[in-house]
C-alpha cells in the first residue's frame, strides 16, 4: 500500500458488515452524472443485499445512460427515493455533496450511513466509511463484500461488477490497473461477465449525436502549454442538432490521448446553467487535487466537479488551476 493510499482495515469491513446485516429496508445511492463504476457497483451492492433477504431501492438523482441497458436491473433504478429506509448506503461517491438531492433532511439525516468507496479524495462522510483506494474501482469493492457476505457470485451480479471494472479502468489501461484488478477481471469472468460484450457496449460504441459532439467540442478546443480545455455550451448542441442534454460525448477522454497534452478540461453546460467540468491527466500530473479545491473530487488521472455558470467564469477560475498543477509534477 502507497504513502498516499487508504485502505480500510478488517474490524471496518465487519463493522459495515454487522449494519448492512442488522438492517431490512436499505436506500442504495451513487453519485449524480454516474458513469460504469457507480452503476455497476450500485447494482451489485442491490443484487448482493437483496440476496440475503433485505428491501433495497437503488436511486441516483440522475438517470443512467442508456449505453448501459444491457445491465439487468438498470431500469429498476430511481431518481428518488419512495417510502422508509433504516438505512442508507452510498457507493462510489467520494462526498455526500456527490449524491445530489436525493436525499432530504427531514427524511434522511437520522438515518445511520454505510460509505463504500475506492476515491483517495473520500471526505468520510458516513457513520462507517469503507474506503480502498488501492483498488481501481468500487465495483471490486463489491466483490470483496459479496464473499465477505457469503453471497453466491451470480452472472448478473458479475456483469455489473465486471462493468465498473472495465469502465473505471478503460479495459486495464490506466495506471491503478493492479494484477489484482486483473483476478477480480477473471473471476468475475469466470462467473458469467462477458468481457467482450461489456467493453464494447460500455467504452467502444457511442450513439451518433455523441460522435458529433465529440467532433464539435474538439474543432473548438485550445491547446495552451501541454493543456487543453474545451467548452461545450448549449448553444453548440442546438448547432449541432445534439438531442442529449448532458455530458461530453467523450470529449476530454480523447484529448488527453494527444501526444501533446498533459491535462485536458471540458467545461459542460447544463440546462440548470450549471458548468461540469471533466479532468484528465497523464500519469504523473495530479488533477484530484484542482478538483477538490473546486468542491469536487476524483483520481489524480481523472476527476470532476461542478460549478456555478458562466461558462466564462468557470473556465477563468480553472484554468489558473490546471496551470499550477502542471508545474508541480
Amino acid at each position: 500500500m502507497g504513502k498516499n493510499s487508504i485502505k480500510a482495515d478488517p474490524e471496518i469491513w465487519a463493522h459495515a458488515e454487522q449494519i448492512l446485516r442488522a438492517s431490512t429496508r436499505v436506500l442504495a445511492i451513487t453519485h449524480v452524472s454516474p458513469d460504469g463504476d457507480a452503476i455497476g457497483s450500485l447494482l451489485g451492492l442491490t443484487l448482493i443485499l437483496r440476496a440475503i433477504g433485505k428491501q433495497v431501492q437503488p436511486v441516483i438523482q440522475d438517470a443512467p445512460h442508456p449505453r448501459f441497458e444491457y445491465l439487468n436491473g438498470l431500469r429498476d433504478i430511481r431518481q428518488r427515493p419512495t417510502g422508509d429506509f433504516d438505512l442508507i448506503v452510498t457507493v462510489d461517491a467520494a462526498d455526500r455533496s456527490r449524491i445530489g438531492t436525493v436525499l432530504t433532511s427531514e427524511k434522511h439525516d437520522a438515518l445511520p450511513m454505510v460509505v463504500f468507496d475506492h476515491h483517495i479524495t473520500n471526505t468520510q462522510y458516513g457513520n462507517v466509511n469503507v474506503i480502498d483506494s488501492t483498488v481501481a474501482s468500487t465495483s471490486e469493492m463489491m466483490l470483496r463484500l459479496s464473499k465477505q457476505m457469503q453471497v453466491p457470485m451470480t452472472a448478473e451480479i458479475a456483469t455489473a461488477l465486471l462493468t465498473g471494472v472495465i469502465t473505471d479502468t478503460l479495459a486495464f489501461r490506466t495506471s491503478n490497473t493492479t494484477p489484482d484488478t486483473l483476478a477480480s477481471a477473471i473471476e468475475l469472468m469466470h462467473s458469467g461477465a462477458p468481457l467482450t460484450e461489456i467493453t464494447r457496449k460500455a467504452l467502444v460504441m457511442r450513439s451518433w449525436e455523441q460522435i458529433r459532439l465529440q467532433g464539435g467540442g474538439a474543432v473548438a478546443a485550445h491547446l495552451e502549454n501541454r493543456i487543453a480545455h474545451a467548452a461545450i455550451t448549449r448553444k453548440l448542441r442546438k448547432e449541432l442538432g445534439v438531442r442529449e442534454d448532458r455530458g461530453d460525448g467523450g470529449l476530454v477522454g480523447a484529448l488527453i490521448t494527444a501526444n501533446e497534452v498533459d491535462i485536458a478540461a471540458v467545461f459542460v453546460e447544463q440546462v440548470s446553467g450549471d458548468i461540469d467540468i471533466g479532468l484528465r491527466a497523464v500519469p504523473g500530473f495530479d488533477v484530484a487535487q484542482v478538483a477538490i479545491t473546486l468542491g469536487g473530487g476524483g483520481h489524480p488521472a481523472a476527476a470532476g466537479c461542478t460549478l456555478s455558470g458562466p461558462m466564462r467564469d468557470a473556465v477563468n477560475r480553472v484554468l489558473p488551476l490546471l496551470r499550477e498543477a502542471a508545474q508541480k509534477r
